[in-house]
């Protein structure tokens, strides 16, 4: 019996896959582990291998399309296995009416103008007529026996005349895979008729349809504005002790074949504040508010057709050096595609970093069913008062997004303070 291949399951939040890549086609044999396609989520892209050794005997989703879970999208048996499909299609057949049958017999009889081989099934007095028009016999419509041409359907056809065009038109047409009949012009198609067709399809609209990817984060991004009544905080944060605390450490972490990022310094303090502000660190679920004993916090990376957020566990718990380690490794695998599914669920928190494209400031959308997201902006140096004096500070502005279901304004701006407090003065995460 034909093996059924279904769209995995490969994470909780998962409702459907798009498949964006077939390894097999149709009568290629298949070996338990051989990898069959692949399956692109809003989170990564996964390879599906077989369970099975087999025929992959019919592909029921083609690549580009989005398959629910567990929904069969091919079938792997032995050479020449019926499947479901196909036994359904005969007993429905066997069940039509006799005269339907004949009906459909002979529309496809009728259908048929040629063999393999590209013969064309007409009476010689046709042929003759064609050849004397300067017709080619395969383009005219057919209604004789058997789908073939007779005198009448020649007599009738009227072939669309085929516009001149000058030697050169010719060529730039063919350089740019035009056709020089489709043009509109009246008379001999000249050189500037093809140019100015050509400028025209550059300046047209284009369309294509979402990836996978980036349907499930619009469909998300979407849930999220609409569950979360959010509130934006924003705060300036003076980095002057987060460039000195960085230029005292890059050596050491340099040493361990590892760059000291401010990221990763922003990640810390906020895994601390985290831990001390429980509420922030939870989702709520329904009427229950939901404390996760872990702080994982997630990182916005840019790949191809959309953003991963893999989130560090535990982070809570480590020091600057293991949550340098943990990222870089997590943004590696999200740009080399190997990503396992289990760094991109449970998240409690997450940090986007807009700064290196000179962002300012922006307000971010919180990553369902977490309670608050914190953006990142450049860092600029900007001139504020210190005391009596006006002073050059390299400044960074913070943003902070909180659903104020949970996180009111009382708690959400003490949180942000206390992160905001252990950037501008380091020494604090050391206590």
């Amino acid at each position: 019996m034909a093996v059924e291949i279904i769209m995995p399951k490969l994470g909780l939040t998962m409702t459907e896959g798009l498949v964006a890549k077939w390894h097999k086609k149709e009568g290629d044999p298949v070996s338990r582990g051989d990898m069959l396609f692949e399956v692109e989520t809003d989170k990564l892209t996964n390879e599906v291998e077989a369970d099975c050794d087999g025929i992959l005997l019919k592909i029921i989703a083609e690549e580009g399309a989005s398959v629910p879970c567990t929904q069969v999208v091919a079938y792997v048996g032995a050479a020449g296995e019926a499947l479901p499909e196909q036994t359904a299609k005969q007993a429905q057949a066997a069940d039509q009416p006799e005269e339907q049958a004949v009906q459909h017999k002979k529309q496809a009889e009728e259908a048929v103008k040629a063999n393999t081989d590209g013969y064309v099934l007409a009476t010689p007095a046709a042929k003759a007529l064609a050849k004397q028009r300067g017709l080619d016999i395969s383009t005219i419509p057919s209604s004789g026996p058997q789908g073939s041409v007779i005198m009448k359907d020649v007599e009738a056809f009227e072939p669309i005349p085929q516009k001149k065009a000058s030697g050169l038109a010719a060529k730039i047409a063919q350089e740019l895979g035009m056709d020089v009949s489709a043009l509109a012009s009246e008379g001999r198609v000249m050189s500037e008729d093809v140019l100015r067709a050509a400028l025209t399809a550059e300046q047209a609209d284009t369309e294509e349809p979402l990836s996978g990817m980036r349907r499930t984060i619009a469909r998300r991004m979407s849930e999220s504005w609409a569950v979360s009544p959010r509130v934006c905080y924003e705060m300036a944060v003076d980095c002057s002790n987060m460039i000195e605390l960085r230029s005292q450490l890059k050596n050491q972490f340099a040493d361990n074949g590892l760059k000291l990022t401010y990221n990763h310094i922003i990640t810390r303090a906020a895994a601390q504040a985290l831990r001390e502000y429980p509420q922030i660190n939870a989702s709520l679920e329904g009427d229950i508010l939901k404390k996760h004993a872990q702080v994982n916090i997630g990182l916005a990376v840019g790949v191809k057709n959309g953003l991963l957020v893999p989130n560090l566990k535990n982070c809570g718990r480590m020091g600057l050096l293991e949550i340098a380690q943990g990222m870089e490794e997590m943004i590696r695998q999200a740009r080399e595609g190997s990503l396992a599914m289990d760094a991109l669920v449970g998240g409690t928190f997450t940090i986007t970093n807009l700064g290196m494209y000179g962002i300012r400031s922006f307000s971010p959308i919180i990553n369902q069913p977490e309670l608050a997201i914190l953006g990142v902006s450049a860092m600029v140096d900007t001139p504020v008062v210190r005391g009596q004096e006006v002073v050059i500070r390299p400044m960074m502005t913070l943003n902070l997004v909180a659903d104020h279901r949970v996180a009111d304004g009382v708690l959400a701006a003490s949180f942000f303070s206390r992160i905001v407090a252990l950037l501008e003065n380091p020494a604090l995460m050391l206590a």
